[in-house]
């Protein structure tokens, strides 16, 4: 018995002796701020890399995975992995409408799109300064449509404008692509293929793909674009979902068909992981190689803090402070550096890039992809958790050093 309370008391008397040199330690920070500036720098370096890299992916995963329903049928031709290399027929579409398990309105039409999907290089005159005018070009996805496509999109709304008139030159443009491109408004006049079209509403999507697209009549697409009667791909209704493994047998057995089936939702969630995947690769071990950097610079920080306050650690260690107590004082520190560090890191890009429409390319068809940089609680606390295990880190050793500090040396310094 008496040993457990002896335990417990030195216990108790080590808690409190770190309390208060760390509470000594923390009041005399400001003092050592620029010689830490170096870790702090380094380790908010890596807090912004790291929380890009997830606010980015997490960005592009949500734009996704907003896009797609789940009775939705994509079909496109055998061995096509995106809807550019595809190319279908109207003797295709007419088949697979004619399915009776394909939903069907009161006149008995089947609820069917038939879509066209092109990269265009759009062309439009962009103000520079607010006084000269140049040329821009950039690389978007062209969607020729027809009325039908709206009954597959059930979060579509004009924001602003009208809808393009059949027949007739004119487009949409989704809400995503007028934030990254603020000159392309109602009104404006583009060049696609050649031809000059008229930007006629601005639709959203809920956040979805689909924003970072102009739409257009299939019809005029087709022929600007000198595609004939072929289309890329075909979206179907479903009545029960669960009738798609023997509709995709049965379709697969037609010699009539040459088409790849899966619904909607999978298919822009395999662009989803692929996408992801590639900002991983790239993001992940520049951080990592960031991370061991900034680890070193705060070793290098705390080894300088202990050998300029050997004489500090040594006196304290005469009149009774506790190695156990020093060393928790010296980890608290490198861990006070971290989180100094994790803020400059993180609140920053929070407060500038929070909701910031970026737009990357689109391996799976070469156009670029809006989508918004989603910085969450979640990824601020996995960030800071992060500069936190760096700090921890980088304090450990330090701490170790100063515990086992022989006071006779450390005075004689």
């Amino acid at each position: 018995m008496n040993t457990s309370l002896k335990t417990g008391h030195s216990l108790l008397t080590n808690m409190r002796q770190a309390k208060a040199l760390t509470v000594i330690n923390f009041k005399s920070f400001p003092q050592r701020f620029v010689a830490s500036m170096v870790s702090i720098l380094s380790i908010a370096c890596v807090a912004a890399v790291i929380l890009s890299v997830l606010a980015m992916t997490e960005g592009m995963m949500k734009t996704l995975q907003r896009t797609g329903l789940d009775n939705t049928v994509l079909v496109m031709r055998a061995g096509a992995t995106s809807e550019l290399q595809s190319v279908m027929f109207p003797v295709e579409v007419n088949i697979l409408a004619n399915n009776q398990k394909i939903i069907k309105n009161n006149e008995g039409v089947a609820q069917v799109s038939a879509e066209m999907f092109v990269n265009a290089e759009v062309a439009y005159i962009s103000n520079v300064g607010g006084i000269k005018q140049a040329t821009t070009t950039v690389s978007l996805a062209l969607r020729g449509t027809s009325n039908a496509t709206q009954k597959f999109r059930p979060n579509f709304r004009l924001v602003e404008g009208d809808m393009f008139a059949t027949g007739v030159r004119q487009l949409i443009i989704g809400q995503a692509v007028a934030r990254k491109m603020p000159a392309l408004r109602v009104g404006k006049v583009i060049t696609l293929g050649g031809a000059q079209w008229k930007i006629s509403g601005i639709f959203s999507d809920g956040n979805s793909v689909f924003e970072s697209e102009l739409w257009a009549d299939i019809g005029m697409v087709q022929s600007d674009y000198r595609r004939g009667n072929t289309i890329q791909s075909i979206r179907l209704a479903l009545k029960d979902i669960n009738d798609l493994p023997t509709l995709e047998k049965e379709w697969q057995e037609d010699p009539r068909l040459n088409i790849r089936v899966q619904t909607e939702k999978k298919f822009f969630a395999d662009q989803a992981s692929s996408l992801t995947r590639l900002i991983r690769w790239l993001g992940f071990p520049i951080a990592i190689v960031m991370a061991l950097g900034a680890m070193v610079a705060a070793l290098n920080t705390m080894y300088a803090a202990i050998a300029s306050r050997s004489k500090e650690i040594a006196t304290h260690k005469a009149i009774g402070f506790s190695p156990l107590a020093i060393s928790t004082s010296i980890l608290c520190e490198a861990l006070l550096i971290a989180f100094v560090g994790g803020l400059l890191g993180i609140l920053p890009l929070y407060f500038a890039f929070d909701g910031w429409t970026a737009a990357t390319q689109n391996a799976s068809n070469l156009s670029q992809m809006m989508f918004n940089f989603d910085i969450t609680f979640l990824l601020i606390i996995k960030t800071m958790s992060l500069a936190l295990f760096i700090g921890l880190l980088g304090g450990l050793l330090p701490a170790i050093k100063a515990m086992r500090l022989p006071v006779t040396e450390a005075l004689r310094d």
